[in-house]
């Protein structure tokens, strides 16, 4: 120490504190906690897919330190159990008490997604965000918001994920996500967003849970040989596809096939398919499985729609036939079937039990095709998606 004072640090002294002080600014900045909000809806008719992806963003989110708030309506509050158990916290916006009419009000495709206009749910959502406080990233999964709705949010100088499947409307985002599998995808969102917007385009950005990536490790290359069949249409199958899959499958003479049927805990049909898989002798009925990469590894063939189990089926190499149950499937569908990975026998409305069991017969006297299906649709997804995205939100 000098007369004056000061203190004077030199040789390994001034080496310890230059570490000392290091090791406190590097922890003071992994000490700072990322908040991310997410906006997103789930019911009968939407189903749980946007939820589902968005837990699985959320939970690799988490994994990087960050707290996540989900927002959602009143009207999806039943879910704010299994967002807290996922260990985030869950907020929702108050309906209000007379649902909106939008038939005359709107030409937005998907307005009746909302039980209000666009701008009231803005508002509501903005008033959410500006009381959490500094909040780094607001992702936005839902048909009925776009630009005009992202734009409100900016105010609080927050950064904006938009994840898509359409591209029927403008975002107004720094990052779009679009994990589908469409023809000319590249141009799909030319003119929505602006050129500094990042892209992430394609199925190798499918947000799938850790489980499936796991699992892919341990499932053996399939023989094409089929087994075992997994009937399943998602959380909700509004139209009852998973009885009509049933009905197939009874009129196909196998008596051996061993049949896992699985429906989500809110679907409306669940005693009846309870009672059609109990018909079958080799069927076990699955409510609200929450062990689908399991179910889906020792399938050798499964029935089902589009969405997020599409590329869940993928990661696993699971031959499929497939129906679309919504218009936004169609395109994603029609291209995973022209890579070879699926069946593709059309719309819901129109496909028949006759159909699907043709198909099934055809898929047991081709295993040579169903192999060959396995490995195009296992070359598409990898499972790696959630972790692709946390890295480009640099949390």
């Amino acid at each position: 120490m000098r007369a004056d004072g000061t203190i004077v640090m030199t040789g390994p002294a001034f080496r310890n504190f230059l570490v000392w002080i290091s090791g406190l600014i590097l922890g003071c900045s992994m000490s700072v906690i990322r908040q991310v909000v997410i906006r997103v809806d789930a019911s009968v008719e939407m189903g749980m897919g946007h939820l589902a992806r968005c837990m699985s963003l959320a939970n690799e989110l988490s994994r990087g330190g960050a707290r996540i708030v989900f927002v959602m309506r009143e009207h999806a509050a039943r879910l704010g159990g299994l967002v807290e158990a996922n260990g985030h916290t869950p907020l929702f916006l108050r309906d209000p008490e007379r649902h909106l009419n939008h038939s005359n009000a709107t030409d937005r495709a998907h307005s009746h997604w909302l039980p209000t206009t666009w701008q009231g749910d803005a508002e509501q959502s903005s008033e959410v965000i500006g009381g959490i406080g500094h909040v780094d990233w607001l992702i936005v999964d839902h048909y009925a918001l776009d630009a005009e709705w992202e734009s409100v949010q900016r105010r609080y100088g927050v950064r904006i994920l938009a994840i898509d499947d359409l591209a029927d409307r403008p975002h107004d985002c720094d990052i779009l996500l679009d994990q589908n599998l469409v023809l000319n995808m590249e141009a799909r969102y030319r003119n929505r967003v602006s050129a500094t917007c990042k892209q992430m385009l394609g199925p190798r950005y499918a947000l799938l849970r850790p489980e499936f990536a796991e699992a892919r490790k341990s499932t053996p290359d399939r023989s094409g040989d089929i087994h075992r069949i997994l009937v399943c249409f998602g959380g909700s199958d509004p139209s009852n596809e998973t009885a009509k899959a049933l009905a197939a499958i009874k009129g196909v003479d196998i008596d051996s096939l061993a049949i896992d049927v699985v429906v989500g805990s809110g679907n409306p049909h669940a005693d009846l398919i309870s009672r059609l898989s109990s018909e079958l002798p080799c069927a076990e009925l699955h409510r609200g499985a929450d062990n689908m990469a399991a179910l889906m590894s020792r399938a050798d063939l499964a029935i089902g729609a589009g969405g997020i189990m599409s590329w869940e089926r993928c990661c696993l190499g699971l031959p499929t036939i497939a129906v679309d149950i919504a218009a936004n499937q169609i395109g994603t569908l029609t291209a995973l079937a022209r890579a070879g990975a699926v069946v593709y026998l059309g719309s819901a409305s129109s496909v028949t039990p006759r159909q699907i069991a043709s198909a099934i017969q055809l898929a047991l006297n081709d295993s040579e095709n169903i192999k060959a299906m396995g490995e195009a649709a296992r070359l598409l997804v990898d499972g790696e998606g959630c972790g692709r995205v946390r890295a480009a939100m640099e949390i």
